[in-house]
């Protein structure tokens, strides 16, 4: 990846072209006022609907037992008989604050939102509170994104609908009312996709516009890199934007910021991702390593895995069962691995880095498994007291505690290969972008085409690290954000294959618009 920059002074790095007589100048403060607000109540529609707390109907996502992680943190409980809120059938909408919080909850930037909006003394608190206030910092980095991205023309701006648009589906919006990590992981991705677009399309000159863009990408980062372990690509995205980004003077002066922005982003990220993994591990380091072994590397390298993993000749016989649901102790070389969890994962690691066969079809699986992102055994609805709970042992449905049964589910898809081939367009488009001739000849699509590559790149590292943290496993819970940013990437492909044509038409001398002779 380059900066985002054209490759000439001329050359626009827009998805598309300003007006005639608007080339090169900056627009007016009052003039971007519209831009701002457009893309302010976008984002608001789009969550707003989306979770539901603009119908005053709101549609969350249940507990699967994760959610007390975070909830008893911030001093909650869950506003039912037995006080929790895992498997309930229905999203726990109602808590009563004021309990002492509990002494190891998850290390997650969710917890420090959770955190920030309970009230501190006894009382009741409803969970649309969290859905409001994530969705007020999506409105609020929209709107700044679109005053910031319009200083050149306001159609600069419509490039923010590339990360907008995708945020309407349920299957996203719905998380922002639960007690996941995810929830911070989607919000900040957003925040700092909305930063890229507004990097993208200003200019170095853009002393301001930049900065914010810039900003923007680095609480985005944040935010999202420490929700959870398996969101770490996020913070590497934002350190290579930052890095890449000029500001200012060229040369080595104009990539003081950039560099600078990148320094304070690990600097502030570091510390609470150590935490949040060394909170993994002990926890979760035996389970998740079970869940690699048995749902991911038996099934995919078969038996010949059994004596590098140190494990018994019948662990075969239940190759594709999965830890949970039912915390199966029974399983085959468990013991082993609980006793050495980190050394039997690095095992694994090598066998799978061993076949490469095995290894693109697990990734392949992770990248399939976007298209699962509704995750429906999670419900929406609130719970209620009559609501019916699910019986345990059954609540993953098909897509994690049985890899057959998962497989079955992948082939029923209709379209298996939409979102492999997405994510491979858009590391093309993005690869493509910078190729000297091409950002010559295309500037606005290959500028666009970066921006897509990087959605595109940071999907797949997601899913990547999703099934190398937890085999298949919930494997579609685990590549939710993945999808997210698989739905962006389709986005950014199609304005890139609108600023093709927009480049076309400008190198025939022919400017677009009412204007044109």
């Amino acid at each position: 990846m380059e900066p985002m920059e054209p490759v000439t002074r001329d050359a626009e790095p827009a998805a598309a072209v300003p007006a005639p007589g608007a080339a090169g100048r900056r627009r007016l403060p009052a003039g971007r006022v519209v831009p701002a607000a457009v893309a302010g109540l976008l984002a608001l529609l789009a969550l707003g609907l989306s979770t539901g707390l603009l119908l005053g109907s709101p549609v969350g996502a249940g507990d699967n037992g994760d959610g007390a992680r975070l909830w008893c943190g911030a001093g909650l409980v869950p506003g039912t008989p037995d006080g929790s809120s895992s498997w309930k059938g229905g999203v726990v909408l109602d808590f009563s604050t004021g309990a002492p919080a509990c002494a190891d909850p998850l290390p997650s930037s969710a917890l420090d939102v959770l955190r920030a909006v309970t009230p501190a003394g006894p009382g009741t608190w409803s969970l649309t509170t969290l859905g409001w206030t994530y969705l007020g910092v999506a409105v609020v980095a929209a709107a700044v994104a679109g005053w910031a991205a319009s200083a050149r023309g306001p159609w600069r701006a419509t490039l923010l609908a590339a990360p907008l648009l995708p945020a309407a589906e349920p299957a996203f919006g719905r998380f922002l009312i639960s007690t996941f990590s995810e929830p911070a992981g989607l919000v900040g991705v957003f925040v700092l996709l909305v930063g890229v677009v507004t990097v993208a399309v200003t200019r170095r000159d853009d002393r301001a516009e930049r900065t914010v863009g810039l900003v923007l990408v680095a609480v985005g980062g944040v935010l999202a890199a420490t929700a959870k372990t398996g969101y770490v690509p996020v913070l590497a995205a934002a350190v290579l934007v930052c890095l890449v980004t000029p500001v200012g003077p060229r040369g080595r002066r104009g990539r003081v910021p950039g560099a600078v922005m990148a320094v304070a982003l690990v600097a502030v990220a570091v510390g609470p991702i150590v935490d949040t993994a060394d909170w993994q591990a002990r926890h979760y380091a035996t389970v998740n390593t079970v869940d690699v072994v048995f749902t991911t590397v038996l099934p995919e390298v078969g038996h010949t895995a059994l004596g590098p993993l140190g494990l018994p000749a019948d662990a075969a016989q239940r190759s594709g069962q999965a830890y949970f649901p039912r915390a199966d102790e029974s399983l085959p070389g468990t013991a082993a691995i609980a006793a050495d969890p980190d050394g039997v994962r690095d095992a694994a690691w090598t066998e799978l880095a061993s076949s490469p066969g095995a290894l693109l079809r697990s990734v392949g699986v992770a990248v399939q498994a976007t298209q699962g992102r509704a995750i429906d055994y999670l419900p929406s609805a609130p719970w209620t007291p009559a609501t019916p709970a699910p019986a345990l042992g059954g609540t993953t449905g098909p897509v994690g505690a049985d890899t057959a049964t998962m497989r079955a589910w992948l082939d029923d898809m209709a379209v298996p290969w939409w979102p492999s081939a997405v994510l491979l367009a858009g590391v093309l488009a993005g690869v493509a972008g910078l190729v000297g001739p091409l950002r010559r000849r295309f500037p606005a699509a290959t500028t666009v085409g970066r921006v897509g590559g990087l959605s595109a790149a940071t999907s797949l590292a997601l899913a990547v690290t999703a099934v190398l943290g937890d085999g298949y496993f919930e494997i579609a819970k685990h590549v939710w954000l993945a999808a997210y940013l698989v739905d962006t990437t389709a986005a950014l492909l199609v304005a890139t294959a609108v600023a093709v044509t927009l480049d076309l038409v400008r190198s025939h001398g022919v400017q677009p618009g009412p204007a044109t002779a």
